[in-house]
């Protein structure tokens, strides 16, 4: 029980530290074609695995010619993203993850150059909302996650409260069966004791006839 609650305990105090934490900034990122502005994304989620899945979800919807995977990084190749660009965009994007936190950086090449607030302000500021958002869907989808652990781990403790109360419940009905018997056989001693001393004295009296029986006996001649 005491491993439970200190696991329970060390659980909401991360949760507390990183509550609802979603960070989105710009700045330089390594990728196979090399040093480039991208759009970083910070968020809580414990599955890399189901983030990738899901990025790779939320770009295909773009409808990109090819898709590949490379030393973890994954490459769209020429992506539609009609609402800002006629043109395809090649999306290269990579993700990391540690200790509940994921990390989710991605640069677009426009077609000879790399997308950067400074040069292009209004495809990165649409970069930055469809990761935003993208990494709040998946926070959430990280909540609901733990909401049910945490609601499976309640749901047992209570159970075995349950279960400790029904159990307590039968122990005082047990004690109060056995005193009840043990105030049965205490009052049953006492009657034997009296019933003992009544006893002595009719076999004494017995003993008595039976003595006198045998002297007459004897004097049979």
């Amino acid at each position: 029980m005491k491993k439970v609650l200190v696991s329970t305990l060390m659980f909401v105090g991360s949760l507390s530290l990183f509550a609802q934490k979603v960070e989105v900034s710009e700045g330089n990122e390594n990728f196979s074609v090399g040093n480039k502005p991208a759009v970083i994304a910070v968020f809580q989620h414990d599955d890399k695995d189901k983030v990738e899945k899901e990025w790779k979800s939320l770009i295909k919807d773009f409808h990109p010619e090819n898709v590949s995977d490379k030393k973890n990084e994954y490459f769209f190749d020429n992506t539609k993203f009609t609402t800002i660009s006629a043109n395809t965009i090649d999306v290269y994007s990579i993700v990391l993850g540690k200790n509940d936190e994921i990390r989710l950086v991605a640069c677009f090449d426009l077609g000879g150059a790399y997308a950067s607030s400074s040069t292009h302000s209004k495809e990165m500021a649409y970069f930055k909302v469809l990761i935003k958002d993208f990494a709040i869907k998946m926070t959430k989808d990280y909540y609901e996650h733990k909401v049910k652990e945490a609601t499976k781990a309640l749901d047992k403790l209570t159970d075995k409260r349950t279960d400790l109360e029904k159990d307590n419940k039968d122990l005082e009905k047990d004690i109060v069966d056995y005193k009840e018997k043990i105030k049965k056989a205490e009052e049953k001693i006492e009657q034997n004791k009296k019933e003992i001393e009544t006893k002595k004295t009719e076999i004494g009296a017995q003993q008595k006839v039976l003595d006198e029986l045998k002297a007459n006996q004897g004097k049979v001649k």
